[in-house]
């Protein structure tokens, strides 16, 4: 059953979905690849109900003997609830979750007890790894990476959609195009998706150079077919070509070894060399086309395991031999090399516009992803835009007990209490706050340390989760958001007691996901309060992969009352989403997105906005309609991909290994009065290790200058109408 959707009503078109079906289809019930009867291969192109995209499904099962193959092509998006990912229809609207299909309803057309022995899903859709189920390590051939896995663990909203849920009911093997929080591309002027096109491109191409040696039986056995291809090989196949290119790395899980099985034939199959004679490629460790890692006598890549052996039975695990029934032995095929407009796309790193399989067209914001080895004549601070500097960073808190104690670690906001003094929040279970001195005031690089703790105790039972931050005037009380709830509550400094809180407005919580209230900043002068949404409320949804955001403003005086003032539209880069937030006066604020993908590492990017021209979008039911000049206005000070590099030290794929986790920002109390960044702000930033051991507890201290002019296109932190140095006066009310 191949079913994609390319035409869609309120979503963007997927031309490259619809390519995917014709393209799947001919490759498998071609003789020399699948080698499938054409009438057991179907396409269900754009169904229109939910009835006709399942029902097919269903007959196909009972028409099924011995294994069943059902691939998804098209937007995807998540919900809260169990249902987890959900599949789309041509009248999919965005934020309405009942006008898609739950994958829990696809899983479930396969059943348990029909005849199929085999049923294999292949799902090319954003969030689509959210379907494969959380587990140890090692468990099951197949899982998830470490590196995954902790990712995954370090989520709430990944917590909530693995809760209870057993994706391999009813299916031997699951392959998805993303983790469970990326989205997958479909690259503009590609005739493909980028990770079916991939699919396709091993399929049609195969791998050239002998199968591997089993791991179970060593050297010494019988090396299996050579001449075929397992969905294991495949599999790592295609993301070693996606991880060279950059674009999101697949996921699979199986049980019962079926992804070691033949699969289909191998096109670059050659015939194995006589006994005792090794072949070039075997002498040497290389060829002229690059095969999976862990082939032809290479290590796998940094992070990913070597090539595992295609052990099982000598038939095909899924297609008909072209040669006799299924379960007979298949003649070896002559090696069919790629066309040279195939190498030479495969040499060449283009960088493309990208779209992506969700409910809009998104570009990755994710750079490159590398093991980078810091050398010592990297410097360590320096330029990292025209307006940002690094000055330095600190690992002094990383792995680091206050008294021996309790970890100081899971920080996700920050309030500046003094020149070098600053509040951290962590976001562990009970909250606590740690009042660090960074051992700097921004003219040298931070040396953190934690000097004291206080343990929050918010009222009312639940879960509470801080992760916005704000110090009020006077130092006595501060303010946390919470992602639980979701809520905004006030805490006294002296004993961490709970003294009340601010109502949020009905739709911030009615129509809020798990990622909600994320951001907190307050005014200079403590005057209004900003609460910034991480994700997008349901209603809302994205356009061209940008979040369409809320920004709440509220009016009201430090250690009183708040209400509910203005809401701001805003839109995040492609594939970020918001951490924290800054407010700088006059309704300017720094915006702090990031964003993390398995195998390619962290984005960290500071924005500057201008909400003062933005439109109230308070009784807006979704920002879908709302045209481009009602959103906040913004500009981008600094990518920190772009800093200098040196001497950071880092525990997993990063483009540059100064890039961390980064939840909490707060600006300096004063300009700097000396050095080369004289009259520039400090401006700190701190990461969250989420308890991981992949994860590092970082301090940034950067130097920003907030006195130029924003335009659209450039640089700076002022606005259009708005020129000359604003300097930050409230010492106590820090945001973070």
């Amino acid at each position: 059953m191949i079913i994609g959707v390319d035409r869609y009503a309120n979503l963007p078109p997927l031309p490259g979905v619809r390519n995917n079906l014709k393209a799947l289809k001919a490759a498998l019930t071609d003789r020399t690849i699948g080698g499938m009867p054409k009438k057991n291969c179907r396409i269900v192109s754009n169904p229109r109900t939910v009835t006709a995209a399942l029902k097919p499904i269903e007959e196909a099962v009972r028409a099924a003997r011995d294994t069943l193959i059902v691939y998804y092509a098209g937007h995807g998006f998540l919900d809260s609830r169990p249902e987890g990912l959900y599949l789309t229809l041509p009248g999919t609207e965005p934020g309405k979750v009942h006008s898609g299909i739950p994958y829990t309803w696809l899983s479930s057309a396969l059943g348990t007890r029909t005849p199929p022995k085999r049923r294999i899903i292949i799902l090319d859709c954003c969030y689509s790894g959210s379907v494969i189920r959380r587990m140890s390590v090692g468990t099951m051939s197949g899982t998830m990476s470490t590196a995954a896995a902790t990712q995954q663990a370090s989520s709430q909203l990944g917590e909530a959609l693995f809760e209870g849920m057993d994706s391999l009911e009813g299916v031997s093997y699951l392959l998805t195009s993303t983790p469970w929080n990326v989205e997958a591309l479909a690259p503009e002027g590609e005739e493909h998706t980028a990770f079916t096109g991939e699919f396709l491109r091993v399929l049609r191409e195969g791998i050239p150079g002998p199968g591997p040696e089993s791991a179970a039986t060593g050297p010494a056995a019988a090396p299996p077919p050579h001449d075929h291809l397992s969905l294991e090989a495949i599999y790592r196949e295609v993301r070693r070509a996606l991880r060279e290119k950059n674009r999101p790395l697949p996921q699979q899980q199986a049980q019962n070894g079926i992804e070691k099985l033949p699969f289909v034939r191998n096109r670059a199959a050659r015939p194995a060399p006589p006994p005792g004679q090794t072949s070039q490629t075997d002498k040497t460790g290389e060829s002229g086309e690059s095969g999976p890692p862990g082939q032809n006598g290479r290590p796998g890549t940094p992070g990913e395991p070597g090539q595992a052996s295609d052990v099982g039975s000598s038939g095909s695990a899924g297609t008909a031999s072209p040669s006799g029934p299924p379960g007979t032995a298949r003649s070896p095929v002559s090696p069919a090399p790629p066309a040279p407009e195939a190498v030479k796309a495969r040499k060449v790193r283009r960088r493309a516009l990208i779209s992506v399989l969700c409910v809009a067209v998104v570009a990755t914001a994710v750079p490159a992803a590398v093991w980078w080895q810091s050398r010592d004549d990297e410097p360590s601070s320096g330029a990292c835009s025209d307006d940002v500097a690094l000055i330095g960073h600190s690992d002094a808190l990383n792995g680091v007990e206050y008294e021996g104690a309790v970890p100081v670690d899971g920080l996700s906001g920050l309030a500046m209490s003094g020149p070098s003094r600053a509040w951290a929040l962590a976001d562990n279970t009970p909250g606590r706050i740690f009042d660090l001195d960074l051992g700097t005031s921004g003219a040298a690089p931070p040396a953190a340390r934690a000097v004291h703790l206080r343990t929050l105790r918010p009222t009312g039972g639940g879960r509470f989760d801080g992760e916005g931050l704000v110090l009020e005037k006077g130092g006595r009380t501060v303010l946390v958001a919470s992602e639980a709830g979701p809520s905004i509550r006030r805490f006294r400094v002296s004993d961490g007691a709970e003294t009340g809180r601010i109502e949020l407005p009905r739709n911030l919580v009615e129509w809020a996901g798990p990622e909600n209230l994320e951001a907190l900043g307050a005014s200079p002068d403590g005057r209004y309060l900003y609460a910034g949404m991480e994700a997008p409320l349901f209603r809302d949804g994205k356009a061209r992969g940008r979040s369409l955001l809320r920004i709440q403003r509220f009016k009201g005086t430090p250690g009183g009352a708040y209400v509910p003032d203005k809401q701001f539209a805003y839109q995040s880069a492609a594939g970020l989403r918001v951490s924290e937030l800054v407010a700088m006066g006059g309704d300017r604020l720094l915006v702090l997105e990031t964003n993390h993908a398995e195998g390619q590492g962290n984005a960290v990017r500071v924005f500057g906005a201008d909400l003062s021209r933005a439109k109230d979008v308070s009784q807006v039911a979704s920002l879908q309609s709302e045209p481009v000049d009602a959103f906040a206005k913004k500009w981008e000070p600094v990518d920190l991909v772009t800093c200098p590099r040196g001497a950071a030290a880092t525990a997993q794929p990063q483009s540059n290994p100064l890039l961390e986790n980064a939840e909490g920002m707060a600006l300096g109390t004063a300009p700097l009065a000396s050095g080369p960044y004289k009259g520039r702000l400090p401006l700190f930033i701190v990461s969250d290790n989420n308890n991981s051991p992949h994860q590092i507890t970082r301090v940034y201290a950067l130097a920003i200058r907030t006195g130029r002019t924003g335009t659209g296109s450039g640089t700076g932190l002022g606005t259009e109408a708005r020129t000359g140095t604003e300097a930050r006066t409230g010492a106590t009310a820090g945001a973070g």
